[in-house]
């Protein structure tokens, strides 16, 4: 409840309604999937027993596809007498143009719309190059960002005060078909629990954050981006507790790796807004939609299965698979792997990892598959493509979280663990899939011609 902008916004003129909208249909549509859905659900009950404390209810409005968005509130806002609607903002192409059908009825129909940016610190259109235009690359727009922002702008909102005595949670019938317990023991909902979190990290580990967010074996990374994408914590939260850790600057050695990838946020929701074709299924470089991506639906299923036969590609989609979250190296490492050594189409890779991943977010994943993929904005070079064998050696050395996650490779000494083809005893393990030098050949090749004749 707190830092949203929103809710401020609405408790500040009155008496307030609060609503969440069910578009199942469109957020299947979307693949979003059952783990984030749970996730979601719990989350929404934590926000209803919260905002009872308000003395505010939380109803839940059925929608099943965005154009019904418009009728459904229009129907609420008329049985209910309101005159004024905020909402935050959402970037995607379809979610802006769902929100803007909105507002136009809701004005049509005499009720005032408040739009505001609730998950963004800077909001789209604010950070732009000195010709105006927006920026395509991440070190200048950080740099512009640090540069624009004043300290107010990352001091979290209080929550609004009670608008009454607190009244009964009401029970919110969510998605029938949607177990709300499933990863609840990793993933338990709530902002307070969002806020356990941050603190810990911030008390505990931001410190080694640079040294150790790259291991997977460690317990190096905040964990925090389920509940920034369901808005439990907001990234004003995280950047000012950060900052008054460190004598209120936000700059300074210890915290810097760490907001550089909240600024990282900011930028992946600029470019969804300002560039739309990457919401329609298309590379953000246009000379790469000419890319000859394979159909190779068997080496696809291996990848998705984690049975690549490189340990550390198939670790991290094990830990994807049975747990609904991936470590952020191992995210870039495998997204890599599918595109530039199987050259299949990245977008296959987005739709699954939404379809997987508890804290799927549209802008976060499809900044993530084309900066591997080096179709988008501050693309790696084409050139450039992760030897997985040596990324295992380097990110996991001791083999600590590969083990844990390929069992059957448990008992190989760590000189054979990358490359257990090459350790001379039969194995319950797969051949590698492609040869990586073959592999590097044959993208930079593809992605040469592609360009080319662009």
């Amino acid at each position: 409840m707190a830092d949203n902008p929103a809710l401020s916004t609405a408790c500040e003129r009155g008496r307030v309604v609060a609503c969440f909208v069910v578009s199942s249909a469109q957020w299947c549509e979307h693949d979003v999937g059952e783990r984030r859905l749970a996730f979601l659900g719990r989350s929404l009950n934590a926000l209803s027993c919260e905002l009872a404390q308000l003395g505010i209810a939380l109803k839940l409005i059925e929608a099943p596809r965005f154009e019904d968005v418009p009728g459904a509130l229009l129907a609420l806002a008329k049985h209910t007498g309101v005159k004024r609607l905020a909402f935050n903002a959402e970037y995607p192409g379809n979610e802006q143009r769902r929100d803007k059908a909105v507002s136009t009825v809701m004005q049509t129909n005499g009720i005032e719309v408040m739009r505001t940016h609730g998950g963004v610190t800077m909001p789209p259109g604010t950070i732009m190059t000195r010709k105006g235009t927006p920026f395509s690359v991440f070190t200048p727009f950080k740099r512009r960002w640090l540069e624009q922002l004043q300290p107010d702008q990352i001091r979290p909102l209080p929550a609004p005060p009670p608008q009454g005595d607190a009244i009964p949670a009401g029970h919110l019938s969510y998605l029938a078909d949607v177990p709300l317990e499933l990863g609840s023991a990793s993933w338990p909902a709530g902002e307070q629990v969002a806020h356990n979190r941050l603190g810990q990290f911030l008390n505990d580990h931001i410190s080694h954050y640079g040294a150790d967010r790259n291991f997977p074996a460690l317990d190096g990374t905040s964990n925090l981006s389920a509940y920034l994408s369901v808005g439990s914590v907001s990234s004003n939260q995280c950047l000012h507790s950060a900052s008054q850790m460190n004598d209120s600057r936000l700059r300074g050695t210890a915290i810097d790796t760490w907001v550089d990838q909240v600024v990282w946020r900011d930028f992946y929701r600029h470019v969804v807004a300002l560039f739309p074709r990457v919401s329609g299924w298309c590379a953000f470089r246009r000379s790469d939609d000419s890319i000859p991506w394979r159909s190779a639906p068997a080496e696809l299923a291996a990848w998705q299965e984690g049975t690549t036969g490189y340990p550390l590609v198939d670790a991290g989609m094990r830990q994807l698979r049975h747990t609904g979250w991936m470590h952020n190296r191992l995210r870039m490492v495998t997204a890599m792997f599918l595109a530039k050594h199987l050259l299949i189409d990245w977008r296959h890779g987005e739709r699954y990892f939404m379809q997987q991943l508890v804290d799927g977010d549209f802008a976060a994943n499809n900044g993530g598959w084309q900066w591997s993929a080096s179709t988008g904005t501050d693309a790696v070079p084409y050139f450039r493509v992760f030897n997985p064998t040596t990324q295992g050696r380097r990110f996991d050395p001791c083999g600590a979280f590969t083990r844990e996650m390929l069992p059957e490779l448990a008992d190989l000494p760590d000189r054979y663990l990358f490359e257990p083809h090459r350790a001379g005893v039969e194995l319950d393990y797969p051949q590698p899939i492609v040869e990586h030098g073959f592999a590097r050949q044959r993208v930079i090749a593809a992605f040469r011609r592609a360009r080319r004749s662009s």
